[in-house]
């Protein structure tokens, strides 16, 4: 590993926790801590909202599981979910840890290779929903702070990148131009022959070739998968608004439209700090007060948010106990 690629994440985990508090300070804490108690039994709501969040990926990854025997329900699937989001927002291992514990959980339901291939889709397609989700929020911000004419340059612009990369990749399926295969065979080529890769090797090609299959045979599933994946980002928008309605009392949809685009934007390119901590706040803070907000608010929403994600980290860290997804096979069998 480069040596300075193995001390990046510790460093912006201390940079994020310093944003934080240099935030916080800034704003006042106490204006903060009065937000959240103005709030108060207002957190339950937040839980049920971000439990149907839960639900909803729950089902969405349900049907990206291909086989031909019994299909696992929804319900089988919330478990193993919340233990790969307990261990992504917990620790800076993030989705590199979360995925994989994904997998090995859900794997009791199913062989491992369909388990990591219906993970891989489920991850690919919520990445699609979520980018066309901040695409449609920058696109309503460049209206409100440009201008129609500004929109026309800045927002036609975007949706051109964003078609065309769309475009590449589904030349890309449709020739099933295995890309992580191909790489494998570059490597080769170069001499590199990796024991771990060359273990793993008919893995990964198997489980490409899966995803491939699905996108090309499953087409009405990947579209009925990404209208749910898209209906994730409408639970984050009402928590949003409750916060703001009950905090501020002059909430909008649009703000909380604008916010939940920002904190989906921040969680994708930061997943590796815990909680999303101090990036989360400062990109609620800038977008509210982009739209006439004070930073305290923007602050308050964030932390308030991380109670919910706590207790959905708690029951995740249940989860996790009960599966005992750590523990040799051997010992599983005997306990």
């Amino acid at each position: 590993m480069n040596p300075g690629l193995r001390y990046l994440r510790p460093m912006a985990g201390m940079a994020s926790i310093a944003l934080f508090f240099c935030m916080l300070q800034r704003t006042g804490p106490e204006a903060v801590l009065r937000n959240i108690r103005v709030l108060g039994w207002g957190v339950v709501a937040l839980i049920l909202l971000s439990g149907l969040r839960h639900i909803l990926r729950a089902l969405a990854w349900s049907y990206c599981v291909q086989t031909e025997g019994r299909r696992p329900l929804w319900f089988e699937f919330l478990g193993p979910r919340l233990v790969g989001e307990a261990l992504s927002d917990l620790t800076p291992a993030g989705p590199l840890l979360g995925e994989p514990a994904r997998v090995l959980a859900v794997s009791r339901l199913m062989p491992a290779q369909t388990a990591a291939s219906s993970v891989v889709l489920e991850n690919l397609i919520f990445g699609l929903g979520a980018v066309l989700f901040m695409l449609s929020g920058i696109v309503l911000a460049v209206i409100a702070v440009a201008g129609l004419r500004g929109f026309w340059w800045i927002g036609g612009s975007l949706v051109s990148c964003f078609l065309a990369c769309l475009a590449t990749v589904w030349w890309a399926v449709n020739r099933r131009l295995l890309l992580l295969g191909g790489m494998f065979d570059s490597l080769k080529r170069r001499g590199w022959r990796w024991a771990l890769l060359e273990r793993h090797e008919q893995s990964v090609r198997a489980v490409e070739q899966t995803v491939y299959d699905f996108f090309l045979k499953n087409r009405r599933t990947f579209l009925a998968v990404l209208a749910i994946e898209i209906a994730t980002s409408f639970t984050g928008i009402g928590e949003a608004y409750l916060i703001l309605k009950v905090t501020t009392a002059h909430s909008s949809l649009f703000a909380a439209y604008l916010v939940e685009s920002a904190s989906r934007a921040v969680q994708i390119a930061f997943s590796f700090v815990p909680l999303g901590l101090g990036v989360q706040e400062g990109a609620a803070a800038a977008t509210l007060q982009a739209i006439g907000y004070a930073a305290s608010d923007g602050i308050s929403l964030a932390l308030i948010r991380k109670i919910r994600s706590l207790f959905w980290a708690v029951i995740g860290l249940l989860f996790l106990a009960r599966y005992s997804i750590f523990l040799p096979a051997a010992e599983r069998s005997t306990t």
